[in-house]
């Protein structure tokens, strides 16, 4: 390995989590690559954020102080996407962007990928108005008449958030009320500007070179199904997301479902590799518990790596 450019800790995943551990590894005086198609991940889709201690402002604005503070540490940073992750010996091996990069030891934090409503027009109309995230394309569609899909908190805060710049926000949900905590459906039901379809599912997405349209079908109990097209411009898809730990099958990684298996210490059962943030199956997906198991994460790699030596 003469001249070979070797790692304490490789982190896969730029959000929370990654980040966090980047922070206290650099502080361990640990060499650090984080490497992500985006630093922030979904925190950066957060349009306001109130329950993170200290700090109330935009998800983008709190990943970028997250970032710059890890960056003051040491901590280098690679944008891309890993392509394949496998042992080397002692050592693991990711590839990025056609780079072969090791490490000693490996942090999972990948967070999730957002799930798609699999219906016509939803690939077609993909930065033609189709959209996974208010909070980055909001703007686009300022005065503009949107609707979003879903009805737990991330579409909750994604109506909140549009019915502030849009002329209506059309709130389409399959269920009979919205599952999001109180204070945003309290919220919801005090605007004007939102009307929640309840008992709905999308079926088309209309339009000719761009969104204008969205066909849905309401089927209430004990009452006829009704199907009616909806005039927007803009279709905010918010309906959950899923681990993204494909990347890392070959691992031999013991998954619950599709989240990483973890002790309390963020171990995995592979020795060497710790995992965190939102591709483990903690009970509340935060911005602030996913910090904390990077943390953690970060103090069991120098501990493994302490071991070692």
């Amino acid at each position: 390995m003469e001249g070979e450019k070797v790692y304490d800790l490789l982190v896969l995943g730029g959000g929370p989590a990654g980040l966090t551990a980047a922070i206290y590894s650099s502080r361990y005086d640990m060499k650090t690559l984080v490497v992500s198609k985006d630093f922030g991940g979904t925190a950066n889709l957060a349009g306001e954020v109130e329950n993170w201690p200290g700090f109330v402002g935009a998800g983008i604005e709190l990943m970028q102080k997250f970032k710059e503070q890890a960056e003051s540490f040491g901590t280098e940073f690679l944008s891309g996407v890993v392509d394949r992750v496998e042992r080397d010996g002692e050592l693991f091996c990711i590839n990025v962007n056609g780079e072969e990069i090791k490490g000693k030891t490996l942090l999972i934090a990948l967070g999730t990928e957002h799930r798609q409503l699999g219906i016509q027009g939803e690939k077609k109309f993909l930065g033609k108005g189709v959209s996974y995230c208010a909070t980055c394309d909001g703007n686009f569609f300022k005065g503009k008449r949107v609707a979003v899909v879903g009805g737990a908190d991330s579409a909750a805060k994604a109506a909140l958030y549009l019915s502030g710049i849009c002329e209506k926000v059309n709130v389409i949900y399959r269920r009979h009320e919205m599952r999001c905590e109180p204070i945003s459906l309290k919220r919801i039901k005090d605007k004007e500007n939102i009307e929640v379809f309840y008992h709905s599912n999308p079926t088309e997405i209309l339009g000719e070179g761009k969104v204008q349209k969205i066909k849905i079908l309401t089927e209430e109990p004990e009452k006829d199904k009704v199907e009616r097209e909806i005039d927007v411009e803009g279709v905010f898809i918010e309906i959950g997301a899923t681990p993204a730990t494909e990347v890392i099958e070959g691992l031999g990684l013991e998954l619950d479902g599709k989240y990483i298996v973890v002790d309390r210490d963020a171990k995995t059962n592979v020795e060497g590799v710790f995992a965190a943030g939102d591709v483990t199956d903690n009970s509340l997906k935060q911005i602030v518990t996913s910090a904390a198991e990077g943390a953690i994460a970060a103090k069991s790699a120098h501990e493994y790596l302490m071991g070692k030596g």
